[in-house]
């Protein structure tokens, strides 16, 4: 199944370790509502494996809310030249992204275990990912000082008509977005990018 991304085999070695660990990790520690690896396959890689090829290399990332390690572990595994950056609030679930981080030796990739606000001091990003963290506002509100002029927004969401009514509130004088409609058979699936005008 993960060969119609056309990853490497060693990118789909390194999912199918990832997989592994969190179906394990989550049998007592309950970090998502999957049962089986063939579900986080479908549920979760294939659905945020099309965000791979709208980052390009040699990016700084910040994925917002990491959670399981979706979409960032997987943009840590096939992208070794972007720095990437883990932000996550829960102990829990950062002690499995570090496992992963170190299992898998992902060198790129820095876990920050706190919560988004907007006078953080984490850095400035090329690229934030988030994937149901919060509305498109909330986002680009907490993340005001992790922007430049150059930073894009890639957010992986739900069906079109919530996303329309999200970015209602976004200041389109200042924002151009893009809604990217997504071939998923489950249920609707939207990318949308947000750059500066």
């Amino acid at each position: 199944m993960v060969s119609q991304i056309n990853f490497t085999k060693n990118q789909k070695e390194k999912i199918n370790i990832f997989i592994n660990l969190a179906i394990n990790f989550n049998k007592t520690h309950n970090i998502f509502s999957r049962k089986s690896s063939e579900e986080v396959m479908k549920k979760d890689i294939l659905d945020c494996a099309p965000i791979i090829n709208i980052i390009p290399a040699n990016k700084n990332v910040l994925d917002l809310g990491s959670g399981g390690g979706f979409p960032g572990i997987l943009l840590a595994i096939t992208k070794p030249n972007n720095k990437i950056n883990l932000l996550e609030s829960s102990r829990k679930k950062c002690y499995f992204l570090k496992l992963v981080v170190e299992t898998l030796e992902l060198k790129n990739t820095t876990i920050l275990n706190t919560t988004i606000t907007k006078t953080n001091k984490i850095g400035v990003f090329d690229i934030i990912t988030a994937r149901a963290f919060a509305s498109i506002n909330k986002i680009i509100k907490l993340t005001q000082q992790n922007q430049t002029t150059t930073t894009k927004y890639i957010l992986l969401k739900g069906k079109e008509q919530k996303i329309k009514e999200e970015l209602k509130l976004l200041n389109q004088k200042k924002f151009k977005y893009e809604i990217i409609k997504q071939n998923n058979t489950n249920q609707e699936r939207n990318i949308v990018v947000i750059t500066n005008e």
